[in-house]
């Protein structure tokens, strides 16, 4: 596929296109835009429908990248998002303590803070940990 226009509950569509600190930025939000360009085109009430729902609707529109927008390994960005979006509200440091002993020196050389949140931190900052990570774990 090189595109699909989908309807979601405005909800799960408003945390597709999420950027970094924001209330609806998340998992679903980096990985969705790590691979597709995505953008809410059109915005429905209930009333457009019969029976009209107790939701608002969007569409979304996603034109899938050629690549990657930025290089991770996918198992291991899957890993690290979901770990981290897991406790969203917890640093990182402990959200992804998991991963082992070195993560505060892992996110360090990523670039990012020990002490910062999710939500904080762009889709290239988890691109850039999951590489060190990968590297770390290769090495």
């Amino acid at each position: 596929w090189d595109s699909l226009t989908l309807m979601f509950q405005k909800e799960v569509a408003e945390r597709i296109v999420a950027k970094p600190r924001t209330d609806h930025y998340g998992r679903l939000a980096l990985l969705a835009q790590w691979r597709c360009e995505a953008k809410i085109v059109l915005h429905l009430p209930p009333e457009a429908f019969t029976p009209a729902p107790k939701v608002h609707s969007a569409v979304v529109h996603l034109t899938r990248l050629p690549g990657p927008r930025f290089p991770a390994e996918e198992r291991v960005l899957n890993r690290i998002t979901s770990m981290a979006f897991n406790q969203r509200r917890k640093m990182l440091r402990s959200s992804l303590k998991g991963l082992g002993p070195q993560i505060e020196e892992q996110l360090r050389a990523a670039g990012i803070e020990p002490t910062a949140r999710a939500e904080e931190i762009s889709l290239e900052g988890f691109c850039a940990l999951a590489r060190v990570v990968a590297g770390m774990v290769a090495g």
